[in-house]
């Protein structure tokens, strides 16, 4: 047997041995005490959405049920509330070893990929072979409603920043059988019944793998296409779109885009630009400010500050950058009664680009447009620069918690905690109403699961009817 398959081979039976073991009191309140110290060392935004007091007494409930033995399952949920308080989307809660969307179950799977809106949900393909129609909407599962199923798994779900639930939404699109076995159950058999039209029917389904569900995606994925593109639908309108703010993707470098792109753009006279960032989860914080110092129209502020927990060495075992654990005595400074960040661009007024672009911009936002890209949006909506379509973002406004990660391992149950270590507060948002929502659409418009089977872009649609006859759309404006 070569090194390497030895070495697979060990640390599978090391994880199957953590995951089928049960953990003591001790060992339990141990690994509940280094969560507990490593969020308050590290977590630049704590108290952002949950107040101390309420914290505290989490904490003390917490803990109070760490007094039996407990399989690492049981203690993964048992700790979910704590993770769930912080509203940070950013937060990592991860068995080691394992995909953090099948942390236990990599069976007895869901068999049905479903779209969800509000509290419903829609069959849009098949991982098994089961006879459930795409289409059709599902009324419950082992006799429990589907508004009840969401309900459950929503409370438990951290991708969304303060009090939104787009992003979880999202989230249960794509891996909503890791989410039902977690904290449902993974049972032999799933009695669903669904309803097409004015007919309901039962149907007993078998349960997939988790392979089978990956290798269901990998084949029915879009055709790939460059992740920063620019097009044209006529003489007067571009729609540029931005799958994510890395620096380089597929060869594709962002700041060499953005100058030929805004380049084009002016050149050809476009008098309407349509940005596409649905499903941009974010990436490089600068590149947001790049984005829209081609797009502003005077000098602009993008953060007020980057707030960080404390400057000295961490009390506990963790990883984190190695570059930022050099440079933190240069780079961050006392403020008040705590720290900042100081070496970001986006802290300096940034003027606009010569070629920046100063017609109509339309933003299109879905529950993944998150991170730093919900950071983008929130400069351009302060700054009354475009209009919104789509779906709320699933990032937060005002606060986004991200940048470099410490991430520790609880040495019992061997979950990993990753924590963001910078708050970055967005600069003259303060008008805002909202502490804890996203970007607001002007015009909310929600694609169905018929768009999602007929590969449908409603938003995309909407957005280029109302271009060429803005007053048609008004109906639809919030």
């Amino acid at each position: 047997m070569n090194r390497i398959l030895q070495t697979a081979f060990f640390w599978l039976s090391l994880q199957l041995s953590v995951i089928g073991q049960t953990l003591t009191p001790e060992q339990l309140q141990t690994d509940f005490a280094r969560f507990r110290t490593a969020l308050n060392e590290v977590h630049p935004e704590m108290y952002r959405y949950t107040p101390k007091p309420t914290f505290d007494s989490l904490f003390t409930a917490t803990a109070a049920q760490l007094n039996r033995p407990m399989t690492q399952h049981e203690f993964y949920i048992t700790m979910m509330p704590l993770l769930t308080a912080l509203r940070d989307g950013h937060i990592k809660w991860i068995v080691a070893g394992k995909d953090e969307h099948y942390p236990f179950f990599g069976d007895k799977l869901f068999p049905l990929k479903l779209y969800f809106l509000g509290e419903r949900a829609w069959v849009v393909g098949n991982y098994g072979s089961g006879n459930v129609p795409d289409g059709a909407e599902i009324s419950s599962i082992n006799g429990k409603p589907m508004a009840r199923i969401i309900q459950t798994l929503l409370p438990n779900m951290t991708f969304a920043d303060g009090n939104r639930t787009g992003g979880k939404l999202e989230d249960l699109n794509r891996y909503f059988s890791g989410y039902y076995a977690t904290f449902i159950g993974a049972p032999d058999a799933f009695a669903v019944t669904y309803r097409t039209g004015n007919e309901e029917k039962n149907v007993t389904l078998q349960p997939v793998t988790e392979q089978t569900i990956k290798q269901h995606v990998e084949k029915h994925k879009p055709a790939a296409q460059r992740p920063l593109r620019l097009t044209f639908t006529d003489n007067q309108t571009a729609v540029m779109t931005i799958e994510a703010f890395f620096n380089e993707m597929n060869g594709q470098k962002f700041s060499q885009f953005l100058r030929d792109s805004f380049r084009e753009i002016k050149a050809k006279g476009i008098q309407n630009l349509v940005l596409d960032l649905r499903n941009n989860e974010g990436g490089e914080e600068a590149l947001g400010v790049s984005l829209y110092s081609y797009l502003a129209s005077q000098p602009f502020r993008y953060y007020d500050h980057i707030s960080v927990r404390q400057k000295k060495t961490y009390s506990f075992p963790a990883w984190t950058s190695k570059l930022y654990r050099m440079a933190k005595f240069l780079v961050v400074k006392k403020r008040g009664d705590g720290y900042v960040f100081t070496a970001q661009r986006g802290l300096k007024t940034t003027k606009p680009q010569k070629d920046a672009y100063l017609g109509k911009l339309y933003v299109l936002l879905n529950g993944n447009s998150f991170s730093v890209t919900t950071e983008f949006a929130a400069r351009a909506h302060a700054d009354k620069r475009a209009t919104f379509i789509g779906q709320e973002s699933g990032g937060g406004y005002k606060l986004n918690s991200s940048g470099i990660f410490t991430i520790t391992q609880l040495p019992n149950s061997k979950i990993d905690l990753g924590i963001g270590m910078f708050g970055f507060n967005m600069a003259n948002v303060s008008a805002y109403p909202y502490a804890d929502r996203g970007i607001i659409p002007d015009h909310l418009v929600e694609p169905t699961a018929n768009d999602v089977l007929n590969h449908h872009d409603r938003v995309m649609d909407y957005t280029l009817k109302m271009i060429a006859s803005p007053q048609s759309a008004l109906t639809n404006r919030k």
